[in-house]
């Protein structure tokens, strides 16, 4: 069976980036939530914002730069992939979806969807061991 796993996002940091070493290897991770807002119209015919929020996980070199360069309310494009997350507390199962990240872009403060040209103020930072820092444009 065929399948296809992207997942494209834009929002704002719902708080400061969470950087942690894993146990074993002492590998970063970043922990990161973001808001989206989805429009829709109310049942009076009004547009309203509804938001959602994603989980997102960011690991080597991409974890770094988040959580040096992202704080809270900060607007960012991510790319990646959905991922199940499972674990056992108390006796209980529990399973959370979450998007881990290829890309991040870190757009220019106060960014929206639209609106004119942007400068940016950061790279598209891959999360790559084979990317080439000749590629990155800084």
């Amino acid at each position: 069976m065929a399948s296809f796993n992207k997942v494209i996002l834009m929002g704002n940091l719902t708080r400061d980036p969470d950087v942690r070493a894993t146990g074993s290897s002492g590998m970063k991770v970043a922990r990161l939530g973001i808001a989206v807002n989805e429009r829709r119209k109310d049942r009076n015919g009004q547009i309203q914002e509804f938001p959602v929020f994603v989980d997102v996980d960011a690991w080597d070199k991409l974890a770094e730069l988040c959580g040096q360069y992202l704080s809270k309310g900060r607007t960012i494009l991510v790319e990646g992939r959905l991922q199940m997350d499972s674990w056992e507390k108390d006796g209980v199962k529990h399973q959370k979806l979450k998007v881990r990240a290829s890309t991040i872009k870190f757009l220019p403060q106060g960014d929206r969807l639209g609106g004119g040209p942007q400068r940016h103020e950061a790279p598209i930072v891959p999360n790559s061991l084979e990317s080439d820092p000749d590629d990155v444009p800084f």
